[in-house]
Formats: C-alpha cells, sequence, structure tokens
C-alpha cells in the first residue's frame, strides 16, 4: 500500500542543552516504574533541553535518555516515546526490561505541549523555566473532558470520541517536527551517544501520535535529508489501515480492548473503527491483534493501583495476570531483528475473528476471543478473560 506524499521537509538542527540533576533540582518523573532498576542494570538517566523553530514558532521541551552507563556498551537501538498528550509513558513501563537486558536505550520526547507544560514544567517551573511551546490548551483541559456516556450506543460513543480526538492536532502542532529533532540528537551524538537505529512508538493516545506521524509526517527528514526512523510500532489506537513507509517497517499491535464491542460497557470508545485498520502484510508491514489483551495491564498492580480500582465492581471475578509486557517483548524484539542488518521478517499477520468486517468478536465456549495472537491465557484458559472493566468511569484494565 502506498499514499500521496507532502514535499520533503528538513527541519532545521536542534540546539540540545543537558539540564544536570542536582541536590536541589531533579528531572520530573510522572510514570516511575521500574526506575528503580535502571541503577540495577548498570543504566542510567539523563536529561535535555531541546530547543529550536517548528511549526514556524519556537519551542523549547524536555528529552529523558535511559541508557548504558558505559556508552561501548550501547547497541545504537532506540525505542522513543512521545508522552502521553496528559502525561505517562506507557511504552517505557512494558519494555524497559527488555531494553536494559540487551543494551539498547529509551528516549522519552516531551513533544506535546499540554503534557510538557501542563504536566513538566507545572510541577518545576524553576527547573524547565525555558521550556515553551506555541500557546496552547492543556493536559488538564483534555483529561477532564474525555467523554464518557453510560448506556449508550457504539455509533454516538464513536462520534463523541472522534470529535474529542480532532481537537489533540491543534494542540500540538509542533509536536512532528520536534519527534524529527529528537531523532537528529540522538544521531547526531548530542546525546552522550550515537544512535544508528530509532524507531518511534507510542500506546494508546501516543501510539494515535505515532499512525499519525505515519501517515501526516513521514515527509519530514532530517537536516541531512536522511530518514528519521527506521520502524514504528503505533500500538493499542487504530483509525484508517495505514500505508507502507519508505525504508521504515510498522507493525501495528492492538489488544482485543481496542475494539469498541469490547469497550461499549465502559461507556467510553477509542480510535478504532470496527476494522478498517485492517490490510494485507506487505515487506514492511505486520499487524498483530492479541486475545484477551486489555488496554493497561492489571499483573503485579502496586497497592496504589487496587486502591485507585477498587470502585470497580467485580462481582465475584479477579484481576486478570494477562501480561501485556510480554506481548510488547515480542513485538520489539521483532522490529530490532527486522531493522538490523539480517532484516529478519516476523511472523504473518494475526488478526482476531470477527463477524465480517464488523468489530464483534466470535468467542469460544468459555467466552474468549478466537483468532489473533494466542498466549498460555487463551490456549489453556483457568478463566473467561473480560479485557476491559464495567464500572461508573470508563475503566480499561
Amino acid at each position: 500500500m502506498g499514499s500521496e506524499q507532502a514535499p520533503v521537509v528538513r527541519i532545521s538542527a536542534p540546539k540540545i542543552t543537558h539540564l544536570p540533576e542536582t541536590e536541589t533540582s531533579h528531572p520530573v518523573i510522572l510514570e516511575p516504574y521500574h526506575v528503580d532498576l535502571v541503577e540495577e542494570y548498570g543504566y542510567v538517566s539523563r536529561e535535555y533541553l531541546i530547543s529550536g523553530v517548528a511549526a514556524g514558532e519556537s519551542y523549547c521541551t524536555r528529552l529523558l535518555l535511559r541508557c548504558p552507563a558505559n556508552a561501548t556498551d550501547f547497541t545504537g537501538f532506540v525505542a522513543m516515546e512521545p508522552s502521553h498528550l496528559w502525561g505517562g509513558t506507557s511504552i517505557w513501563r512494558h519494555i524497559n526490561r527488555w531494553v536494559m537486558r540487551n543494551g539498547h536505550a529509551w528516549l522519552e520526547v516531551d513533544s506535546q505541549a499540554p503534557s510538557a507544560i501542563g504536566k513538566i514544567k507545572n510541577v518545576d517551573p524553576d527547573r524547565y523555566k525555558d521550556m515553551h511551546f506555541i500557546p496552547g490548551p492543556l493536559a488538564k483541559d483534555f483529561q477532564e473532558n474525555i467523554p464518557f456516556v453510560a448506556d449508550d450506543t457504539k455509533e454516538s460513543l464513536r462520534e463523541a470520541y472522534n470529535a474529542f480526538k480532532t481537537k489533540w492536532w491543534p494542540a500540538t502542532l509542533q509536536s512532528p517536527e520536534i519527534i524529527t529533532a529528537a531523532s537528529y540528537a540522538l544521531r547526531s551524538g548530542q546525546l552522550g551517544l550515537t544512535a544508528t537505529r530509532v524507531v518511534l512508538s507510542g500506546l494508546s493516545q501516543t501510539g494515535g501520535v505515532t499512525r499519525h506521524f505515519i501517515t501526516h509526517s513521514s515527509h519530514l527528514r532530517l537536516p541531512d535529508g536522511g530518514l528519521p526512523f527506521e520502524g514504528y510500532i503505533p500500538c493499542q489506537s487504530g483509525g484508517e489501515a495505514l500505508p507502507d513507509v519508505q525504508s521504515a517497517k510498522v507493525i501495528e499491535l492492538i489488544g482485543e480492548a481496542e475494539f469498541l464491542s469490547v469497550r461499549l460497557p465502559c461507556g467510553v470508545s477509542g480510535q478504532m473503527k470496527d476494522t478498517v485498520h485492517r490490510r494485507p502484510d506487505s515487506d514492511s508491514f505486520r499487524l498483530y491483534e492479541v486475545a484477551s489483551m486489555a488496554h493497561r495491564e492489571s499483573r503485579d498492580a502496586s497497592p496504589n493501583e487496587i486502591e485507585r480500582w477498587s470502585v470497580a465492581e467485580l462481582h465475584g471475578a479477579e484481576w486478570s495476570t494477562f501480561s501485556n509486557a510480554f506481548i510488547y517483548h515480542a513485538v520489539f524484539e521483532a522490529v530490532e531483528r527486522w531493522t538490523s542488518e539480517s532484516a529478519t521478517p516476523p511472523p504473518p499477520s494475526a488478526t482476531l475473528q470477527t463477524n465480517g468486517s464488523s468489530d464483534d468478536i466470535i468467542r469460544d465456549e468459555h467466552g474468549n476471543a478466537l483468532g489473533g495472537v494466542r498466549t498460555v491465557h487463551t490456549e489453556a484458559p483457568l478463566a473467561r478473560i473480560v479485557a476491559a472493566t464495567p464500572k461508573g468511569r470508563p475503566s480499561w484494565i
């Protein structure tokens, strides 16, 4: 598959400034998942400011890098993730052990103004005094307006969420060029390492950012004219079928919980539109739909998470131990191999069984989804797995 591309645009080279940690000034970490493991794996975290011009206006925002303390241990492969519109880096949460076991690096780029200003700078205005974007709404303006309607129809839920989603892009006009500039920073050695392969990924809203980059911003180039990414991994989002991308590999990852037929009891829609995201495999594209995988996993939940989820009426059920992280490890490993010198292609796409082109999933006698990527949870089921939790507010656990 292909699509018409906008004229190629080279971004301007950004300015990079190291932002040291001191006794009185520390990086803001919105989701400290497994940060305690960084030193254990021989890794370090470094924070930088990146500044320049994007969408015709100046910007300055934060980069957060986690990489081997010894540069000689670095493989050259980086997983890059934009922080969520209202904060958070879920890709790191799922793949941190895979990254650190293999000598790769991970980069958070706060390219979306609502979270960069509303969540990062707002916590420590002194440390991040130079951060700025084109003025616009902040993260709280989106977080408080996630469309939720109990006992609604698929059609009205989808319409409400689509209207909500269209507000993302005007609030993040500079994001695509900042994302591209971050790739340049990684490759130029200005972050203390020299990347040779960079993969852009995101989950949920940032999965949508990754998809939007593929469909609307793949004409952007590095200052030297090079392509910004060797691969893309949009996760847990959805939309129109993605095109092939020049000289890049794409794996799209979809859990059962993205299907609106599963989300309906939650009263919230998502980015998927029935099954229009499905398309044939190519030399550079795969799609994996995972049976029984929720939007967010409940395995190894913290006491704080358990307390937050206590509003859910489980009616005798138990929180699932399905491991989203294991799926993510496998997908990132597949992309790493596919973009390496060996160019090892991954297995063919795997999609859930649905009634025609609808999002109504066909299920076995236990109520578990048929088809798609299979795990021990579905191949040797001990229970019916419900991939979205009905309650008074939306929950994707």
